[in-house]
């Protein structure tokens, strides 16, 4: 009895007391006794998901019940039968079992079949049946003191309330049965409910607290053994609804290898989730096929209401992929079958895309019909329904010539959607967020091209873009287990990078650092943010208060065309620029080239050679970028706010920014915010730090602290991230000569290399008090990961925390030549220049020495507020 007992607690221990019990039960001829310990076995497997072993032991845990002539035996034995089966996709035979069951149990066992019947009605969609099975079993549980199996039922019910949108029923089931599993030292049922609370406050949109109980439940899976593909799944579908789409991929292919590796009848699901992360990277024919296998596995399994599910999914994919043969009936039929399934957020995205193809068939009636259908989820539901709800409301007005309605009804949407990104703390998942803001603020601009209004575009593109930088930045609270992570991972990449120096293994520490990665990715996302969306961008007078003599350009672009805004002397101009193809191209081809200049081995045709590309890229970039605007913007300062590839552009190689002050900002509105706080005081603290193995680090940084009065100077072991972090808070300069290291696969782990390690993001973001003005020496550190029109890394972390100048590489530069460029750009701060007007002056002294310096000196750009009004021409 006692593995049984332990069967759903602790199934490892379980399994080895019943083995030794059925053993013993066996050579006694104990049928009854051999009857419960291959029960305990057969549910001790069916915990750790293996189905097919739950399936036989249970069968013989029958046949020894009969020999044993117990109906109670049977009953209760046919019960964890009905709910393995039921786990195996064998719906039909486990409601049979468990009805049999019934018949053969009475009192506590009664009532602990009809909590297992729920439970199998649950995963078949029958809701109303399970809800009426567990009227009866809960208070019978409770009078009998089961607290294990009263535990089980309310997880169970707090899933039927979730299932029905009733959110505060759910949460109240599922905080009773943690608190049952605490006082009873219920390790496994308490994992189940922390997985199901994580799964109530995401459909809340409470991101960072569902994946605090996301993790919580894995820990606690983690002392079982366990690998639970609904887990698997509900982080994936949480990460997906915060676009962090390579991570939900991830996530959902591994649910659908563990759900086949375990035969569960949970698979087609997984498949479905997989469709649609498929769908959102624009891997069609993976969501394609995924979905269509989804809907024949729940065809199979007899859930009509998943079917639904799954062929929508397919028809989302299929309009994607050919357009033409997809037809707005058959979407709309689509839409009724989710509605009647109870899909209302699904049945909602089907009524827009049913609007969409109507309206670009011309068939304004029925896309009138169709969009107004989708409008009325305005008011309820999560953060992104409602947001798209919003937009369908959009695109109704506009059909109806209603222009002021539509721009009123983006206004609407993109407000929940700042609101909701303004409760998440970690900024990756606020600028992921993004994505559910592009589609709104497109149509806006959209609306203003074709009213042919500079400000509304403007002010539309403002809106899109660079929102999770304008937010109050996260300050989380002293957290001894993040700070402990942060250190252990500069010991272990040290480490790691000196074993791969002498040749020696690397493996374990390799795991270690992604371990410690997703530990420290994990802790931060679970911080919440400040709340409060952020104030609309400013207005064109507002700008041009702050602009003085200088222009600003705001790039947009829009169905693969570049427009511009320009706002000069108070007056904001539309420009139609083209095609982006051409600078997209050379692009690609930059690196290469300024790799050669740098290279110090590079023969002189190389270089020259070289010397060339750039060149030649720079008149390309000139002729779509500024010379258009030229007759606007003359030859002024230039504040320039890039969209998405423009973000990597060093804007000094262009010919019409040549020795001219430029500042590159994510947004007008964030310059704004930076511009209007006083000036930087010039006598207050500076440090600068050289970080260990760069060439001329050292070098540089003495002859940078020798310009200042009683700089705070770093070096060798003291340029580590205690005192690195120390002197930084709240510093006037801080001039940093470092290997940068730009993390892709993860902008927030993007480096720094000090003494003890990688300066990473995440320790930036720590920082209580950011510098006011930072200088990175260090090749690519100005780089950015682009999501939508937000930018993360190095540069966006200093500016979100409230940096207001950052000097920085874009592209590679070569090491140990950054030196003169660097002393050029702060003597002509010491003598008053501003920022953009110091490094336009040092990038032109190198540009007329040409090689090596002219490589180090192009890669630069000044972000940030590096002009002040009144800047010379």
């Amino acid at each position: 009895m006692e593995a049984l007992r332990l069967a759903t607690i602790d199934p490892a221990r379980a399994r080895v007391l019943a083995v030794r019990a059925e053993s013993a039960a066996r050579r006694a001829g104990d049928r009854a006794g051999e009857s419960v310990s291959l029960r305990a076995l057969g549910v001790a497997a069916m915990q750790l998901r293996d189905l097919d072993e739950a399936v036989r032991q249970l069968r013989r845990s029958v046949a020894a019940a009969r020999r044993a002539g117990s109906a109670q035996l049977i009953g209760e034995a046919r019960m964890s039968l009905a709910s393995a089966l039921a786990l195996r996709g064998l719906p039909a035979r486990a409601i049979r079992e468990i009805e049999a069951a019934r018949r053969e149990l009475d009192g506590v066992s009664a009532a602990r079949a009809l909590v297992q019947r729920s439970a199998i009605l649950l995963e078949m969609g029958r809701h109303d049946e399970a809800l009426e099975s567990l009227r009866p079993a809960l208070p019978a549980l409770r009078r009998a003191g089961d607290a294990q199996w009263e535990t089980r039922a309310l997880s169970n019910r707090g899933l039927l309330h979730l299932a029905r949108r009733s959110f505060a029923a759910a949460e109240q089931d599922l905080v009773a049965a943690l608190r049952l599993c605490a006082e009873h030292g219920l390790e496994l049922p308490r994992a189940y409910a922390e997985q199901n609370l994580g799964c109530v406050k995401a459909y809340r949109g409470e991101v960072p607290a569902a994946l605090e109980h996301f993790d919580r439940a894995e820990q606690h899976y983690h002392r079982q053994g366990m690998e639970v593909g609904s887990l698997l799944v509900d982080r994936a579908s949480l990460l997906l609804s915060v676009r962090l789409v390579d991570e939900a991929r991830a996530t959902a292919e591994a649910a659908v290898n563990a759900y086949r590796k375990q035969k569960r009848m949970h698979l087609p699901e997984a498949r479905l989730l997989l469709s649609t992360v498929a769908l959102v990277q624009g891997d069609l024919e993976i969501a394609e096929s995924a979905a269509a296998q989804a809907a024949r596995e729940f065809a199979r399994l007899g859930r009509r209401n998943w079917v639904a599910l799954a062929r929508d999914a397919r028809l989302q994919a299929l309009a994607r992929q050919h357009p033409d043969r997809v037809t707005p009936a058959q979407v709309r039929r689509s839409a009724e079958a989710l509605s009647q399934a109870g899909w209302t957020v699904q049945a909602l995205a089907a009524r827009v895309l049913a609007g969409r193809l109507s309206l670009d068939r011309g068939r304004l009636a029925q896309a009138r019909k169709d969009l107004a259908l989708a409008g009325r989820a305005r008011t309820a539901g999560p953060a992104d329904s409602r947001a798209r709800a919003w937009l369908a409301e959009a695109m109704l007005r506009r059909a109806d010539g209603n222009r002021y309605g539509a721009r009123r009804a983006l206004a609407a949407g993109l407000r929940i959607v700042e609101e909701h990104q303004a409760t998440l703390g970690a900024t990756e998942l606020r600028a992921h967020m993004s994505a559910h803001r592009g589609a709104l603020a497109r149509l806006g601009v959209r609306i203003a091209l074709e009213d042919g209004d500079p400000h509304g575009v403007y002010s539309w593109s403002e809106r899109g873009r660079a929102i999770a930088t304008l937010l109050h930045p996260l300050r989380p609270p002293a957290d001894p287990e993040l700070a402990g992570h942060l250190a252990d991972l500069r010991a272990t990449v040290t480490e790691l990078e000196e074993r791969r120096g002498s040749g020696q293994p690397t493996t374990a520490l390799l795991h270690r650092q992604i371990t410690l990665e997703r530990q420290i990715r994990d802790r931060w996302r679970t911080f919440t943010g400040s709340g409060g969306a952020p104030t609309g961008p400013p207005s064109i007078a507002q700008l041009a208060a702050h602009l003085g003599d200088a222009a600003l350009v705001e790039y947009v672009l829009l169905d693969d065309v570049l427009h511009a805004v320009t706002v000069v002397d108070g007056h904001a101009r539309l420009h139609t620029l083209g095609p982006l193809t051409a600078v997209l191209h050379n692009l690609t081809h930059l690196p290469f080239a300024l790799h050669r200049l740098a290279d110090a081995r590079t023969v002189p045709a190389n270089a020259a050679a070289a010397r060339l590309v750039l060149e030649r890229a720079g008149r390309v970039f000139d002729e779509l970028l500024l010379r258009p605007l030229g007759a606007v913007v003359g030859d002024r300062p230039l504040v320039v706010v890039p969209t998405g590839a423009l973000q990597s552009l060093p804007w000094s190689i262009l010919p019409s920014c040549a020795g001219r002050p430029v500042t590159v900002t994510p947004s007008a509105t964030l310059w704004y915010q930076s511009a209007r706080r006083p000036a930087v005081d010039p006598a207050g603290a500076v440090v600068v730090v050289a970080g260990p193995g760069l060439p001329g680090a050292r070098t540089e940084a003495d002859a940078v602290a020798a310009l200042y009065d009683a700089p705070l100077l770093l070096t060798n072991g003291a340029a580590d991230a205690a005192h690195v972090t120390a002197a930084m808070r709240g510093a006037t300069m801080a001039h940093v000569a470092a290997h940068g290291q730009p993390r892709s696969d993860n902008p927030q782990f993007s480096s720094l290399r000090l003494a003890d390690g990688p300066f990473t993001v995440y320790d930036l973001e720590m920082l209580s008090e950011a510098p006011r003005h930072v200088v990175l020496a260090a090749c690519d550190t100005g780089r950015s990961h682009v999501v939508g029109e937000e930018v993360l890394g190095l540069t966006s972390a200093l500016l979100s925390q409230g940096t207001e100048t950052l000097v920085a590489p874009v592209v590679p530069v070569p090491d140990g030549e950054t030196a003169p460029l660097m002393h050029a750009y702060h003597s002509r701060l010491r003598s008053g220049n501003s920022p953009a007007e110091a490094l336009a002056a040092a990038q032109q002294r190198s540009r007329t020495e040409g090689g090596l310096q002219l490589a180090a000196a192009a890669g630069f750009v000044c972000l940030g507020a590096g002009l002040r009004a009144g800047s010379s021409r």
